[in-house]
Formats: C-alpha cells, structure tokens, sequence
C-alpha cells in the first residue's frame, strides 16, 4: 500500500511539472508574439552607429536588453563630440528564442567584433557597459589596451536563492516571466523594450560567464568608474567593490547609485555627468 501511495504522488508531481511547464512555454510564446517587427527585428532595437568625434565609445547592453536602452546616453556623448556605437549583442532584439540559443561565447564575440570594427577607424575607444554588457566591457578589457571603461551594475553575485536549482527549475519553468512577481518594473521594461522572458539557459550562461571573468580582473590595467546601485535588485552591490579592489587599474573610482534599480536609472543625469568627466579626464 505504502508503494502504491509513492508512485501515486510521484505520478501526481509529473503531471502537474508537466502542466506547469506547458503554461510556462505558451506565456513565452505568447508574450514573445506580441511584439512589432520588422524583417524579424523588434522595432526600435537596431544598432546605434553615429560618426561624432575622432574618440569613440562603445556602448553594450544587458542581457535581454538591446541597443534602445542605451539610446539616452548614447545620445548624450554624440552630443559631447564622440563617435557613438552601439551594437546588438547576439540573440537580442529579435525573439527570446533566439537569445535561448545563444551561449556567452556568441554575446563576447559580438562584443568582440564591434570593438574591432571601432578599432579600424579610432585610436582612442572608450567602453560602456550595463549588467551583461559590464561583463563584456571588463572581458575586452582583459584581452584589449582599452582607454576607459565604465561598467554599470556588472554582476559578479546575483541576489538569488535558486542558482544552485537552475537545472531542476528549467524541468519545470524554462522561462522566467517578467512581472510575475515584479509588476512595477513593467513599464520601464517596456519603455526600454526588454524582452518579457528571461530563458533559464541564459541565466545558466550568464552565471557561466561571471566566473568565467572574474579570475582575469587582475589583467585590466585600464582607467575604470565602477557605478553601483545600491537597490539593485538582481545584482549584490558587493560586485561593484569585488570588481574595483580586484582590477589592476592605476586610476579607479567607484560611483554609488543610491535610489536606482537594476534597470531603472533614477539619477541618469548624475550618471552621464559622471561618465563624461571620468572619460574627458583620461
């Protein structure tokens, strides 16, 4: 009797895993469908390349993200005389599908080939990155004589409590729906034009990614703004302060955000002030 109550409860806990799975593979592909596209490109996600200075700056977004939640700051150098590039880190900007079949090494060769593309043309290259794109701005860093780099809420802790079960929890849900327990963040998601969906497999790969660079902090030498915020709410602030203490830079320095978010910049101006005197005093 006690045998046939087991396999009854696992038999239980299979169908309703398997349930769970099949809403959480139809929300996917229902929030992914809603988006306008162009030619299979989410409208308003394409690169940024703008001629503006004999310097230039390369701006990376985040995981998820895409060129368009770059567009103010980008905007803000091209108008203080800098060249301005922004590309599309693979598996963005067009379906979260996409992004799933992608790995860390597709994000750093995209970040990798659009420095080289400035490098052909500018002798002075200055690098900007958020979140994910904070990792690939130190790992070019790493590989490359960059002239400045600023990384904005670069994870090297994640605030979770389920990394340790990301296997187990793609069994189940593959894809974490944004909003399911943060509504608030969904009109600034939606104006920076976020993917809804984050795929298990990419968090997998991000994770993969940051103890891929930490152990090569120690080989940039280049000057570098650490910019925090202190209510991040994916990122442990501790990362800013592992990647400042942890770098080989003579010149560093170290910005807190006290009222910002992840994704939502409250002090934008201080941010792009900040920024611009940092790299105009290189």
């Amino acid at each position: 009797m006690k045998f046939k109550k087991t396999i009854s409860t696992i038999l239980i806990l299979i169908i309703i895993s398997l349930i769970s799975r099949g809403i959480n593979v139809y929300s996917a592909k229902y929030l992914d469908a809603k988006y306008s596209r162009d030619d299979g490109i989410i409208r308003g996600t394409q690169e940024f390349y703008f001629e503006g200075g004999e310097k230039a700056v390369l701006l990376l977004h985040g995981l998820t993200a895409n060129p368009h939640s770059l567009k103010e700051i980008s905007i803000f150098f091209l108008q203080k005389g800098y060249t301005v590039y922004s590309p599309v880190i693979k598996g963005h900007g067009t379906s979260v599908f996409d992004l799933e079949n992608t790995n860390y090494l597709d994000w750093r060769n995209s970040a990798e080939q659009a420095y080289l593309r400035l490098a052909e043309n500018y002798s002075q290259i200055y690098i900007v990155g958020t979140s994910l794109g904070g990792l690939l701005a130190l790992d070019l860093a790493s590989q490359y004589d960059v002239d400045g780099l600023i990384v904005i809420n670069a994870p090297i802790k994640i605030k979770s409590d389920f990394i340790s079960i990301l296997p187990l929890i793609y069994l189940v849900s593959p894809y974490s729906i944004r909003g399911l327990f943060t509504l608030e963040e969904l009109p600034i998601a939606t104006d920076l034009k976020l993917y809804d969906t984050l795929p298990v497999k990419s968090a997998g790969q991000l994770l993969g990614y940051l103890e891929f660079v930490k152990p090569k902090l120690n080989k940039i030498n280049s000057p570098i703004l650490v910019v925090q915020a202190l209510n991040d709410d994916i990122v442990d602030p501790i990362s800013a302060d592992y990647i400042f203490d942890n770098v080989n830079s003579e010149k560093k320095e170290i910005l807190y955000l006290e009222r910002s978010t992840h994704i939502n910049i409250i002090e934008k101006e201080l941010l792009k002030q900040e920024s611009f005197n940092f790299i105009r005093a290189l």
